[in-house]
């Protein structure tokens, strides 16, 4: 019988990858973690070593080149991206990412036209989306019709200094997932109106 497990590689080894992302995708049976690339040789080893990874690089060309991966996981801060996902891309390989997608629409758009291009699938880390409890609202939405007005509110605990020591800021990360939520609602915006007093 045929292999049919999903190759994946896998560039960075932070927090996020650390907590969320890898530990659910070792549990995957239809899921082989090929290899891992990050530049901090110390953090590159401990996630490689905690999720059975035996192949390791500091150089993301040589090891997607060397380890013929069906798709990559790239879990970097939105201003490292960009160039990655493009390379990524141009390889034919299929590409998740962390929110935002880029750090302006014209990365993103650039980055979802050559996707579209080269026939691969992409996905950014919106995952309240597949929250059981958010598609029965979206069913609800759907039979009521049309609506009026939205308010959307995202909680989290966070203690005060920079968000994330400063890699990213909190629309960015996690607030948005609000915006997503009342998109994945109501569609597509169409306009967008704001104020600040």
């Amino acid at each position: 019988m045929q292999d049919k497990r999903v190759r994946l590689a896998l560039i960075g080894a932070g927090g996020m990858a650390n907590s969320v992302h890898y530990p659910s995708l070792a549990e995957m049976d239809d899921v082989e973690l090929v290899a891992l690339c990050d530049l901090v040789e110390d953090k590159l080893h401990s996630t490689a070593d905690k999720f059975g990874i035996e192949k390791r690089y500091t150089d993301y060309q040589k090891m997607l080149e060397e380890s013929a991966p069906d798709g990559v996981y790239v879990l970097m801060p939105p201003h490292h991206l960009f160039d990655l996902v493009i390379h990524c891309l141009k390889q034919k390989l299929h590409v998740f990412i962390e929110k935002p997608p880029g750090i302006t629409a014209e990365q993103t758009r650039q980055m979802a036209n050559l996707a579209e291009q080269q026939g691969c699938l992409t996905m950014t880390g919106f995952n309240r989306r597949f929250i059981p409890a958010m598609r029965m609202c979206r069913e609800k939405v759907r039979e009521v019709g049309l609506l009026n007005q939205c308010v959307a509110t995202f909680y989290k605990y966070h203690t005060a200094g920079p968000y994330y020591d400063g890699a990213i800021d909190v629309l960015s990360c996690d607030a948005v997932h609000a915006v997503d939520a009342l998109r994945f609602m109501g569609g597509d915006v169409t306009k967008v109106a704001s104020s600040i007093s």
